[in-house]
């Protein structure tokens, strides 16, 4: 009976590397080919959405838009929204501009667009307005 080492130093031998790499490799590559396909389509849509924008902050507009389809592929409905809401605010205190943030999250979230979770704005309880 071989020992637990054995095993081990057999399956890391390089002839079973080679076949076990051999036999995922066309997936793969398919996998690779699809996901570099719609990394770079959302790389032309926003560079169309930036147009105007400094070249400098064109990298974490394409960065922002990535990370909400991730999310998109994660989440769903209202919790969905309170991460892109998180997004949208890590990326505007960066100095990002707002309003192009939001159509980017517009075009990417489209069935949640018309959906707004409760958000409170403190300074509308400041003032002669005060609730008692």
């Amino acid at each position: 009976m071989a020992t637990r080492a054995e095993k081990y130093a057999a399956k890391l031998s390089g002839d079973n590397r080679k076949r076990l790499y051999d036999a995922q490799k066309d997936f793969m590559v398919k996998q690779e080919a699809a996901a570099t396909q719609e990394l770079e389509k959302i790389e032309i849509e926003v560079k169309n959405f930036a147009q105007g924008e400094p070249i400098v902050y064109l990298p974490y507009y394409i960065i922002f838009a990535k990370e909400i389809c991730k999310k998109r592929n994660k989440f769903k409905g209202l919790t969905l929204l309170n991460e892109i809401i998180i997004l949208e605010t890590k990326w505007e205190s960066r100095g990002l501009n707002g309003v192009l943030l939001d159509k980017i999250k517009t075009y990417y979230v489209q069935p949640y667009a018309y959906i707004h979770p409760f958000r409170l704005d403190v300074s509308l309880l400041d003032g002669p307005n005060v609730l008692f």
